[in-house]
């Protein structure tokens, strides 16, 4: 557990860095661009992020996890990976484009949507070769080039905004800094002197897709389940209210960085434990649970004291947002324990098809209540449907852990 908070230190480190940046930046584009706009980006940011997740398809977690296996793989699997990659990208960026041109009559929206999902291919290649790092638990190196990533962000949209682009501009800084991140990744690869490049095979390229294949589809839907409220919030109540959800959801996700770097840190350990089969696994599993937990509930507590009056003071016009921070600050406890618990079921492939069945049932879940919440109470519905979901999914990944996991390990004693 030491190793695991050690390496979690360098990313969860960067990351308060990150989104102590990313929180000012948010400030400046909220006031410099309006309530629409912003919500026009928002809705940018969410395409954004889900085409990222579908093109990585889960490729960098099966990277992660054959390199923290066996480190010789490291450059064969990079290199055809990168390749895939960008072919996927290349694919949906082309479909993106003919389905939202004619679906989509706000052929702005559809512009800054497009732009934005530029952006992936160079953080496609980025995060590959990042996966090295990952799983040789080098995560030093992660950190420095996520910091490289939200300061170059930020520079460039302070920039471009204040030149008078506009939303236009923000969404060009997205892409400015992933190629950043992209060029620094590949100078501490240079640094390492880690062999990336190597020849591109068919074969690779197959068992690649199928090994992937689970982890792709958690993966989608997973981020599905994280940003349908969003986009149901774009086009059944406008770019107005979804501004102002934005700004709610953007100071949540300010904090979710903390258990998604112990899980990014936790995983190559946990694939080691399944092979070995120790039980240290179960004690992760309590420590986990008391210590997010506690953090998850001061984390709260200090949203609804601190976030309600900087809004007020900073962002009155996005003043609405306060109910919607509240209601989603109930998520964070929640969160904070389902992120890194889920680690041991995806760190193993013995319980994937079972965990993809799961992630759909609460992604089902989430999608009707927001249907139903949404068009009578906008943001606020999409708010209370966030945190009631949050509860379902912690509570199915805990009980599937115990009677499961836990219980097939105990009858092998």
């Amino acid at each position: 557990m030491n190793s695991i908070l050690k390496q979690s230190s360098f990313l969860i480190t960067a990351q308060i860095f990150g989104r102590v940046i990313g929180f000012f930046y948010t400030i400046f584009l909220a006031r410099n661009l309006g309530v629409s706009d912003f919500g026009l980006l928002t809705t940018a940011l969410v395409y954004f992020s889900l085409i990222s997740v579908i093109s990585d398809f889960g490729f960098n977690r099966y990277l992660i996890r054959e390199i923290a296996i066996d480190h010789t793989k490291a450059g064969d699997l990079v290199w055809n990976i990168s390749i895939f990659r960008l072919v996927i990208t290349s694919v949906i960026f082309a479909l993106m484009s003919i389905i939202l041109y004619i679906l989509d009559p706000d052929k702005l929206r559809v512009g800054m949507i497009l732009l934005s999902i530029s952006a992936i291919f160079p953080l496609s290649i980025a995060q590959t070769i990042d996966g090295i790092f990952i799983a040789k638990r080098k995560l030093q190196f992660s950190a420095l080039a996520l910091i490289f990533l939200s300061v170059s962000t930020a520079l460039f949209g302070i920039g471009l905004v204040k030149s008078g682009f506009g939303v236009t501009g923000a969404v060009n800084a997205l892409i400015w800094g992933h190629l950043v991140y992209l060029m620094i990744l590949i100078l501490f690869i240079w640094r390492e002197k880690t062999k990336v490049i190597s020849h591109v095979s068919l074969h690779t390229f197959k068992k690649i897709a199928s090994q992937s294949l689970p982890y792709g589809l958690l993966g989608i839907i997973g981020l599905l389940y994280f940003k349908v409220d969003t986009l149901l919030l774009s086009y059944l109540r406008g770019n107005f209210e979804t501004g102002i959800y934005g700004v709610a959801y953007r100071f949540l996700e300010a904090v979710v960085f903390i258990p998604s770097s112990i899980s990014i840190s936790i995983f190559p350990f946990l694939v080691k434990m399944h092979t070995l089969g120790s039980l240290e696994i179960r004690k992760v599993f309590k420590k986990t649970i008391l210590i997010m937990g506690i953090l998850g509930s001061v984390l709260t507590i200090a949203y609804i004291l601190i976030l309600p009056p900087v809004i007020e003071l900073v962002l009155p016009e996005f003043s609405p947002s306060i109910k919607a921070i509240k209601i989603l600050s109930f998520s964070i406890p929640f969160i904070f324990i389902y992120v890194p618990l889920s680690q041991i079921i995806l760190s193993t492939d013995k319980y994937l098809k079972s965990l993809v069945i799961l992630t759909i049932a609460t992604l089902i879940f989430n999608i009707v209540l927001n249907f139903i919440l949404i068009p009578p109470y906008g943001f606020l519905g999409a708010s209370v449907a966030t945190v009631a979901s949050d509860i379902l999914s912690l509570i199915v990944v805990i009980l599937f852990i115990r009677l499961k996991i836990f219980k097939e390990r105990l009858t092998g004693l």
